[in-house]
C-alpha cells in the first residue's frame, strides 16, 4: 500500500486499512443491510399527499363560502334598503300628486308657510 493510504485511512503498521475498507464494502453489497433500513410504505407517501390536496380543497371552499355568505347578507340589507326607499319615494310622489290637485292640502301647506291668501290682510309689525 502507499503511504497516501496509509495516512489517510489507517495505520500503516497495524495493515488495519485493508480489514476496513474490506468490511465497508461488504457492508454497502449485502441485501442483509437494506433489509434492516425501513421504508415507508407506498400507501402512506400516497396518503400525504392525498389530505395534502383534500385540506387544500376545505381551506379554498371554506373562504369560499364565507365570502358567499358576506355578500347574501349585504345583498338583503341592500334589498332592505331599496325597498324603503322605494317606500319613501312613492309618498313623496303622492304628495306631490296632492300638492298640484288638492286645494285643502294647498291651503294647510300656504298656512304652515306663511303665504297669504287673496284677499287675506297681512299684518307687520312697526319695530
Amino acid at each position: 500500500m502507499s503511504k497516501a493510504a496509509d495516512i489517510y485511512w489507517g495505520d500503516a503498521n497495524t495493515g488495519a486499512t485493508t480489514s476496513r475498507r474490506a468490511a465497508i464494502t461488504r457492508k454497502r453489497r449485502t441485501p442483509a443491510a437494506a433489509a434492516t433500513r425501513k421504508q415507508t410504505p407506498w400507501w402512506l407517501s400516497f396518503a400525504i399527499v392525498v389530505s395534502i390536496f383534500v385540506m387544500l380543497g376545505v381551506s379554498i371552499n371554506f373562504r369560499a363560502f364565507t365570502e358567499m355568505q358576506e355578500e347574501a347578507g349585504q345583498n338583503t340589507r341592500l334589498a332592505a334598503q331599496i325597498q324603503n326607499l322605494m317606500d319613501e319615494n312613492l309618498a313623496l310622489q303622492e304628495e306631490i300628486h296632492s300638492l298640484k290637485s288638492d286645494p285643502n292640502v294647498i291651503l294647510r301647506e300656504a298656512k304652515r308657510i306663511g303665504i297669504p291668501l287673496k284677499g287675506e290682510k297681512v299684518s307687520v309689525s312697526k319695530n
